[in-house]
């Protein structure tokens, strides 16, 4: 089986490493802190300088090739229902997370959703069935089809605020997605193994996972 690239080599594990974190850490740039996690040489074990939320977001980047399942690579779209999906009973201040409607883009987001207990609300835009990435290149991610998703769904009876974050591939359409919406638009990572890490706090780990 050939598997779908899943962008681990475009997580960024150091623009979320402060200058305070790699002056305890004896390194001078977060570059050099980045590298010695990646490397096994610096195990967050013996890093008491981060947080707890980002030592857990830290592992969950580190191990994204064991954490993200492997899918196959697309051949011809494999779309879902464009549903949105309520995760662990959002309230009116849920973040709302906006993706498409393939089958391999909803694997691999599962998997990763299944490391939080945080609630979230999960769009599923009609771009056809294609991954993100192939939805970008083939324009099927359209500004219209998010504002209809929206409508449809009622997120903004559902919600007390009006942001939304798209996929990292998405981030050309960010100002295009504004003005159809009217909402705030924010661009996440590319690679989902990265989202603990963007949404920060926000991602509580299940009871006994954090490190």
């Amino acid at each position: 089986m050939f598997t779908a690239d899943l962008y681990l080599d475009r997580i960024d594990l150091a623009g979320y490493l402060t200058p305070e974190e790699c002056e305890a850490a004896g390194v001078q740039e977060a570059r050099e802190l980045a590298a010695a996690l990646q490397e096994g040489r610096l195990r967050l074990e013996d890093c008491p300088f981060f947080p707890s939320w980002k030592r857990y977001a830290l592992s969950l980047a580190l191990r994204a090739a064991e954490v993200l399942p492997p899918v196959p690579s697309l051949e011809l779209p494999r779309p879902v229902p464009p549903e949105l999906y309520d995760l662990n009973e959002p309230g009116p201040e849920a973040p709302i997370l906006v993706t498409g409607n393939s089958e391999f883009t909803l694997t691999v987001l599962t998997a990763i959703l299944a490391t939080t207990v945080s609630p979230f609300y999960l769009l599923l835009v009609d771009c056809r069935g294609d991954t993100v990435d192939m939805a970008m290149v083939f324009q099927s991610f359209k500004p219209e089809r998010l504002r209809q998703a929206l409508a449809h769904h009622d997120l903004a009876g559902k919600v007390s605020h009006r942001r939304l974050i798209i996929p990292g591939w998405c981030a050309p359409l960010k100002d295009d997605l504004a003005r159809e919406t009217g909402w705030e638009i924010l661009a996440g990572p590319v690679c989902a193994g990265e989202l603990p890490l963007f949404m920060g706090e926000a991602w509580r780990p299940p009871p006994g996972a954090g490190l």
